[in-house]
């Protein structure tokens, strides 16, 4: 696609085809998985840095009706590994237990809701999706109580996911690829998305990534200022760029939410996050006032989902929403089926449409009725209370921002659909409740935000019985 006007780069509609693996990425996949194992076996913590690091990075490899990814194979040689070494009689943290026991109800509906299913592999699609983000849960918990120098390799890993992210991001609003936009003025206006699928899920996994860099230890330290500085105002610069309104509005509050929890953290971001904002909404105003000659009134067309000119197979909440309601009114206690939503949209009038519902509480809520629509219900309040009741842990913190966030954006858009925000967001679960067992055991729960890293990690004895 030509260049619309010279600050405005050119989109690329990414049309998703089958992949199939072939002996190449396969060797990769098998090798990447061998070596996640021996560091697990050996109580590595660069395990822990490999399951964090993988999840933005997909490489995608089709096989036998499902996907083959890094995060998967990673993943897998690290339950084999935590296995060989007896991992699995680890006591885990209580709020571990019962976060776990809530993603075990969620499992059960998912299974429950195939008793109808007009379709049941996606059921099973959907059930093996839920079996991995609880061994990503157990596994990152596992590795944060045995590996040492664990909270320590996990920001190093996260700090370099994210800012690869995000400067592909950028990247994409300067020189252009980015998957999607916006049509103004017969100009199409981008939307970027870096390594991910599309713009709402970068903002959903910056919804995540935003609290771990505001409060992440290692980048509070006084030598490490400017890096800090780069990373959070990129970040916030991307998650403007994405034009994911929801998506900037939930990721604000998150910041209003640690404003709230730990002032003296709030006010050291403030200055980044300011500077973002900015940024991100200088290239966007550039974007609408010069290059899509849309004037400073059109700008408003980012705040309608009537811009979408053409919305094609996505279609739009409007008729997403009420499709939902329709499929539940079918069957109201178990649903139709996990995963059959997007197949059965052409049962309720939506022809050519093939998506999630936009809101993951009205799809559970067709899709696993409300049985399903508890369970979820049930795991949000159990997610939300562990996070808060462990909030003086900062991992713990960032998981409680993270978790009422992306909560309430999934209200109006459903970011599990895809599963690298949910990945990131149950592996930080892990290390929250995992972390915040450790510092409660070592009576550094009071200033765990403020003792310099490499002291706390010196003191720190992990609370282990195996």
């Amino acid at each position: 696609m030509s260049f619309k006007g010279f600050l405005l780069p050119p989109v690329i509609d990414q049309k998703i085809r089958p992949t199939p693996i072939t002996a190449l990425p396969a060797l990769g996949f098998t090798a990447l998985g061998a070596l996640a194992g021996y560091l697990a076996a050996g109580r590595n913590a660069w395990a822990l840095a490999l399951l964090v690091a993988a999840v933005p990075f997909a490489a995608y490899r089709d096989l036998a009706g499902t996907t083959v990814t890094t995060e998967k194979a990673v993943l897998i040689g690290v339950v084999a590994g935590l296995g060989l070494c007896g991992a699995w009689r680890l006591a885990q943290p209580p709020a571990g237990r019962r976060i776990l026991l809530a993603g075990l109800c969620v499992l059960f509906a998912i299974a429950l809701s195939s008793v109808h299913a007009a379709y049941r592999m996606p059921v099973l699609r959907e059930a093996l999706k839920q079996i991995e983000y609880l061994a990503l849960f157990w596994s990152a918990a596992c590795l944060m109580l045995l590996a040492r120098d664990s909270a320590q390799k996990f920001q190093i890993a996260l700090v370099s996911s994210v800012a690869v992210v995000c400067a592909s991001a950028f990247v994409q609003s300067i020189v252009g690829g980015a998957p999607s936009g916006i049509w103004v003025n017969s100009h199409i206006v981008p939307r970027v998305a870096g390594v991910l699928e599309g713009p709402n899920q970068l903002a959903g996994y910056l919804e995540i990534a935003l609290p771990l860099l505001w409060l992440c230890p290692l980048l509070s330290l006084q030598r490490w200022a400017k890096l800090r500085f780069l990373i959070v105002a990129l970040a916030v610069a991307v998650l403007v760029l994405t034009q994911s309104r929801t998506g900037t509005l939930f990721a604000f509050l998150g910041y209003g939410v640690l404003w709230i929890l730990d002032r003296p953290a709030a006010r050291m971001a403030l200055r980044p996050v300011v500077t973002g904002a900015a940024v991100g909404a200088v290239i966007v105003a550039a974007w609408y006032v010069v290059s899509a000659h849309a004037g400073a009134l059109g700008m408003k067309s980012m705040f309608e989902d009537a811009v979408r000119q053409n919305p094609g197979s996505v279609g739009t909440r409007a008729q997403l929403w009420p499709a939902a309601l329709a499929l539940f009114h079918r069957r109201p206690l178990t649903g139709v089926g996990a995963g059959n939503y997007e197949l059965l949209l052409s049962s309720v009038g939506l022809h050519g449409i093939r998506t999630h519902a936009n809101s993951l509480w009205l799809q559970t809520l067709a899709e696993q009725g409300l049985v399903g629509f508890t369970a979820l219900l049930v795991f949000a309040i159990v997610a939300v209370r562990e996070t808060f009741k462990a909030r003086r842990s900062w991992l713990a913190r960032a998981a409680f921002i993270a978790t009422v966030s992306l909560l309430l954006h999934q209200v109006v858009d459903d970011l599990f659909f895809f599963p690298k925000v949910a990945e990131l967001w149950w592996v930080l679960m892990g290390v929250g409740a995992a972390h915040a067992w450790q510092t409660q055991s070592v009576g550094e729960a009071q200033q765990d935000t403020h003792l310099p890293v490499r002291r706390r990690l010196e003191r720190f004895q992990p609370r282990v019985a195996l």
